[in-house]
């Protein structure tokens, strides 16, 4: 975990400092060899369809009680921040985006409200990185909570994370559970703010 947070840091200090040119490109061709490494352990394992079908009911579970659970605390949320003025619909569409900052900030923005969708981009982004910094612990303790931290984002940035951390069968709960909620991002927000 420290040596992430090395590397963020790093890259913080980097990119402060100097310019260096990324294509828009790059990350997401990093991020999708990540996801296929991961694909790759897990194809690897014998077995591996039929311990994907017995694990079924547990990620439909999972991924619903993951939904349900960030709609009802972004709906709560505007009791716990009074002041900002938003309503429960707009504090739930905003958490809505289960860690998919990049879609949901972008979609709010354009049904809703630029200013909501800075706030959602940023709730969502605040998700993630709690989750990168949590999924080691939380592993210990609870395997499923390790993976419902992360949300829409288990399947693909935190994939390589939960895998570490956790059995196989996590691992294919974390990747259903990501495709379910990232399916879900943009019909909720739709429903929310259409």
């Amino acid at each position: 975990m420290m040596l992430m947070l090395s590397a963020v840091a790093g890259g913080i200090l980097l990119g402060r400092f100097f310019t260096l040119p990324v294509p828009d490109y790059f990350v997401t061709v990093l991020l999708m060899a990540l996801v296929f490494f991961v694909g790759l352990e897990i194809g690897s394992e014998e077995g591996i369809f039929k311990k994907i079908k017995k694990e079924l009911a547990l990620i439909l579970i999972q991924s619903a009680l993951v939904i349900s659970g960030t709609l009802i605390f972004g709906w709560f949320s505007c009791y716990l921040i009074r002041s900002s003025g938003f309503s429960g619909k707009e504090t739930m569409g905003a958490a809505a985006g289960m860690g998919w900052y990049s879609l949901s900030g972008v979609m709010i923005s354009e049904m809703h409200s630029p200013l909501l969708g800075t706030v959602s981009f940023a709730a969502n982004l605040i998700r993630e990185t709690l989750a990168i910094l949590f999924i080691p612990i939380l592993s210990r303790f609870s395997p499923l909570a390790s993976v419902s931290i992360g949300g829409a984002a288990s399947m693909d940035v935190l994939l390589g994370l939960i895998s570490k951390h956790n059995r196989l069968s996590v691992t294919l709960i974390a990747f259903g559970q990501g495709v379910i909620c990232s399916l879900m991002v943009p019909v909720i927000l739709s429903i929310v703010f259409g």
